[in-house]
């Protein structure tokens, strides 16, 4: 059996530098990615003043992994697994309890891959003053067909999907 390989990567938009720490705390509800070898980082750049022209740079968003791009946002999924779940919970210490639904919503975010691919996006659209666009390519064995994607949201929150393969 072939393993899927995939690469994703976006451009570096600059992000409201009054909003950097909302912004890091949105990105870490969501399980963005998975992959064979690696999942997906997103993270906020504060790059600081430039040394050539002292001028401030703008904070960036930075987003790439070796992985598919398939936003999952964990607190729905989390809730999700509570409903499943339901009264063996109750039985549970609150430790266990956590335990089990970190581990079980983990295991569903697989499962719900790429189920909120545009909430995420219009999520990030109020964080951003420019155009966001990720893209992704993969392949099994090197064999045709390539499989291509991008995704893009404007600061509207307007969403726009493109696949190759």
């Amino acid at each position: 059996m072939a393993t899927f390989q995939a690469s994703t990567a976006s451009n570096a938009p600059a992000v409201d530098p009054d909003r950097v720490g909302e912004l890091q705390k949105s990105l870490d509800e969501w399980f963005l990615g998975m992959g064979n070898f690696d999942d997906i980082t997103a993270s906020v750049q504060v790059p600081g003043s430039s040394p050539d022209t002292d001028d401030e740079r703008p904070p960036y968003l930075s987003l790439h992994g070796y992985a598919s791009f398939a936003p999952v946002h964990r607190p729905d999924v989390r809730n999700d697994v509570r409903e499943i779940l339901g009264e063996e919970l109750d039985e549970l210490d609150s430790d266990e309890r956590e335990a089990v639904l970190d581990d079980k919503t983990e295991q569903r975010c697989w499962e719900h891959a790429g189920e909120h691919t545009e909430d995420f996006l219009r999520e990030l659209s109020a964080f951003l003053t420019e155009p966001f666009v990720v893209q992704t390519v993969g392949f099994e064995k090197c064999r045709f067909p390539l499989v291509s994607y991008q995704y893009s949201v404007d600061l509207e929150g307007e969403t726009d999907h493109v696949q190759l393969g």
